[in-house]
């Protein structure tokens, strides 16, 4: 794979840096784009490290995508890590990364408003003084950070992630639910529910996998709450994986996807209609268009047959210790 160049320090020449806020994949991926650039770039992360939303991942957690697919600009993911990597190896993967491409990267902390820079006089002359803006630039961007820092940047890039700030939805009743309630987010492995009745809320990737991690880990029941039945795709088909699929038919027609997508259905995935899951009506490749990703399996048509996980109806509302569906 093409490699991102090391770049030279430019902080002599560049006093205004941009300043990429957020130190998972996406930030420094970007980081080392500018930097190949003769950029200098500055990632702003308020956790103590980077790759902060992997490290808080459920332990058995593996990327879905191949270990050769999923490498960052510049660097690939050691062969070691094998073909899907776990979370704890993507978070070594990061921190090499970093290093590798030896990254500003500036840690504890976190930005809470940027806004534009007030024009200054003489903005966009070379003041040679270090600290104005350099020749051509706008008046940039100011990041109000912790600890009462103010951060002056020629650019911004927010790379704060889908996994930034965890949502429970607003449901009837759920803040005099009895129950034990947790986001996913808190999730770390089944442990704490060892012969516990388990409702998991949501059948996408990390809700089927997280109610597969607890039917082998000990609940005493698990129940998946679906309110859109999932497409279900194999991760892998004779060691083709459906990452693969996904690029190569991503310019094709969605009508035509959507055939191909329900015929390979009927092939690789068993009907689970009689176990309360039944086959989506719209397409795959309509409901990826939408956003909707298809659930990787790695575990739930097993555990659906089984019975270990079952799946019911959408949750409605909490009333006392009861999850209304």
């Amino acid at each position: 794979m093409p490699g991102v160049p090391a770049a030279p320090d430019m902080s002599s020449t560049q006093p205004r840096p941009v300043y990429v806020i957020g130190a998972g994949p996406g930030g420094l991926a970007v980081a080392a784009a500018l930097r190949a650039r003769g950029v200098r770039a500055v990632v702003v992360e308020k956790s103590d490290g980077v790759g902060a939303s992997w490290r808080g991942h459920y332990a058995r957690l593996h990327l879905h995508t191949t270990r050769r697919l999923s490498a960052l600009p510049g660097l690939a993911i050691p062969r070691r890590f094998g073909r899907w990597v776990s979370r704890d190896d993507v978070v070594r993967y990061l921190e090499k990364y970093a290093e590798f491409h030896e990254l500003e990267l500036v840690t504890g902390v976190e930005v809470t408003r940027i806004e534009r820079a007030p024009a200054a006089a003489g903005a966009g002359d070379d003041a040679g003084d270090g600290g104005g803006a350099a020749a051509g630039e706008g008046p940039g961007w100011l990041l109000h950070a912790s600890g009462g820092r103010v951060l002056a940047g020629r650019a911004v890039v927010v790379a704060t992630g889908f996994n930034h700030t965890p949502r429970l939805p607003d449901w009837p009743g759920r803040d005099t639910y009895t129950g034990a309630l947790a986001h996913a987010s808190a999730y770390r492995d089944p442990k704490p529910y060892e012969g516990r009745d388990v409702l998991v809320v949501g059948a996408g990737n990390t809700g089927a996998e997280i109610a597969v991690d607890l039917a082998e880990g000990g609940a005493a029941r698990v129940r998946l709450a679906v309110r859109t039945a999932p497409h279900i795709v194999r991760r892998s088909t004779a060691g083709w994986p459906a990452q693969r699929t996904g690029i190569l038919v991503r310019r094709l027609p969605v009508r035509l996807v959507d055939r191909l997508g329900a015929l390979t259905a009927k092939v690789s995935v068993p009907d689970l209609t009689a176990y309360g899951l039944p086959r989506p009506e719209s397409g795959l490749y309509s409901r990826v268009r939408q956003g909707a990703i298809p659930v990787q399996d790695v575990g739930l048509i097993a555990a659906v047959r089984a019975g270990t996980v079952e799946p019911v109806a959408a949750v409605e509302a909490f009333d006392g210790a009861e999850v209304v569906l």
